[in-house]
């Protein structure tokens, strides 16, 4: 029983994995200060090329899930490699040299700022892919 209750959360944190794919991940913010107002232009994980890869180990994960369920713990383990590779994805968003536009940083002295950020999107995923990696664990620890 305990053994499907960690293929379950396995399941769950990879579809939540897959979820925050479709979320924005990071923006560009532009700050007007004669006018106090803000705009912000979002990036979407699945607009660039990591997001495909954290959407991909959701759903990999998610069949691991039900195949831990179904057949042996051992898939639920699995569903660790994943997690790893959901995580490095999300670092190499941030990590992405050719991406200088979305970079962009600049001020003019209390008229306009302008500056890259790192949306919600982005530590949802981080924190799917840890718990992930976490469950996985515990049921590859577990068995041992």
């Amino acid at each position: 029983m305990a053994g499907v209750l960690r293929a379950v959360g396995v399941f769950v944190a990879g579809f939540a994995l897959a979820v925050t794919a479709l979320l924005p991940w990071a923006g560009l913010t532009a700050e007007f200060g004669i006018l106090n107002t803000s705009l912000t232009h979002a990036v979407r994980g699945v607009d660039a090329g990591p997001g495909w890869f954290v959407l991909g180990a959701g759903i990999t994960a998610m069949l691991l899930g039900v195949l831990g369920a179904a057949r042996n713990w051992l898939f639920t383990g699995l569903a660790i490699l994943p997690g790893a590779v959901a995580a490095f994805a999300l670092a190499m968003f941030l990590a992405d040299p050719r991406d200088l536009v979305g970079r962009l940083d600049f001020q003019v002295s209390g008229l306009l700022r302008v500056h890259p950020t790192i949306q919600y999107g982005w530590f949802a995923g981080l924190l799917a892919s840890v718990a992930l990696a976490v469950l996985a664990a515990a049921a590859l620890l577990r068995r041992r």
